[in-house]
């Protein structure tokens, strides 16, 4: 076990709540291809389960319904996997199954529908703790904190405010002109005069823009990026949750039509046994995007608290640094107009 691992577990056994570490341990540790992580309730199963599994068990002999089919050349149908069922021996295959002389057509059938019902009902079961435990793992990042704020909306405004008239200094000073205060005309005029002249007072503008408007770029993408976090904790993820949860049970329909349609085929014709598993993974494909998004948002999250500081710190040196550089471009402005420099 990792350090973080061994503090959390030893939080756990001291009575704290570890549920949404264990929910990111169970995520992560399922790419093993540990198949029970979901049945654990502890952070403490979880660790026990995830660290004595040796990735030997044989996969034809796990619930076909659960089996990625898209990675394995060897593994395509159906009837290679084991069965399990009173009325068979052990190590027997559904094609053994389906080909054998042993039974009626009428216990056959029987036999096959409990094998196909046990294997529906044992995803059925997983597939919703597991998209339970998805959604709870997102409903535990916290939706709102006093820790975390979002930058000053009124300085991303006043930054633009203050690039506006320095940027019309450059691309339409005319514009600048007013009647009702000459001063301000005759003073642009200047600004502009000093500004074709002195090509590192020109610099100095351009630079003093460059940073106002790229604070300005810099707040918005970070309140947006905030904001969005938010979103996938909230009303958004609710209602992906909610429309995934009835592709699911949509898609479980499907899969079980097609298994009802595969006994009545086999029935009749049991040398055409074989159905490739592609066509039975389409919810547990939709469980793996299910997956990436969690951990997209889990990522996301913890980007942000992990380097939050250092953006608003970054952030509030950028924006003293642009008005230190606005203040340095007015006040040369005028020491070169009158004469001091």
């Amino acid at each position: 076990m990792n350090p973080s691992e061994e503090l959390m577990l030893l939080l756990e056994l001291n009575g704290y709540d570890v549920k949404k570490f264990k929910l990111k341990k169970q995520l992560e540790f399922e790419k093993t291809g540990n198949r029970e992580l979901y049945l654990k309730k502890t952070l403490k199963d979880l660790l026990v389960s995830h660290y004595s599994f040796t990735g030997e068990k044989d996969p034809l002999r796990q619930n076909p319904l659960a089996f990625q089919a898209k990675n394995n050349s060897v593994i395509n149908s159906i009837d290679q996997f084991y069965v399990t069922h009173p009325d068979l021996l052990d190590n027997v295959t559904l094609k053994d199954v389906i080909t054998s002389n042993e039974f009626d057509e009428v216990h056959k059938e029987s036999v096959l529908y409990d094998i196909m019902d046990g294997w529906v009902e044992e995803y059925r079961e997983s597939s919703i703790v597991r998209m339970e435990n998805l959604k709870e793992m997102i409903q535990l990042l916290p939706k709102k904190s006093k820790k975390y704020k979002k930058p000053s909306l009124f300085t991303l405004f006043f930054a633009l405010l203050l690039a506006y008239p320095l940027m019309l200094l450059y691309v339409s000073p005319e514009s600048l002109q007013s009647g009702f205060f000459p001063f301000v005309g005759v003073v642009s005029t200047k600004f502009r005069e000093l500004i074709m002249q002195l090509s590192w007072y020109s610099f100095l503008g351009s630079f003093t823009i460059y940073l106002l408007i790229a604070y300005a770029i810099t707040n918005s993408f970070f309140r947006r990026y905030m904001k969005d976090i938010r979103s996938e904790k909230n009303k958004h993820s609710d209602r992906i949750f909610e429309k995934w949860d009835n592709d699911m049970k949509r898609l479980r329909l499907e899969q079980s039509g097609l298994l009802e349609d595969y006994v009545d085929r086999v029935l009749r014709k049991p040398k055409m046994s074989n159905l490739d598993l592609k066509l039975l993974s389409r919810p547990e494909r939709l469980m793996s995007k299910l997956k990436a998004y969690v951990m997209m948002v889990e990522r996301k999250y913890d980007r942000m608290t992990k380097y939050y500081y250092t953006y608003r710190l970054a952030l509030r040196l950028m924006f003293l640094l642009a008005l230190l550089m606005l203040l340095s471009f007015i006040g040369l402005g005028f020491a070169l107009m009158w004469g001091w420099l």
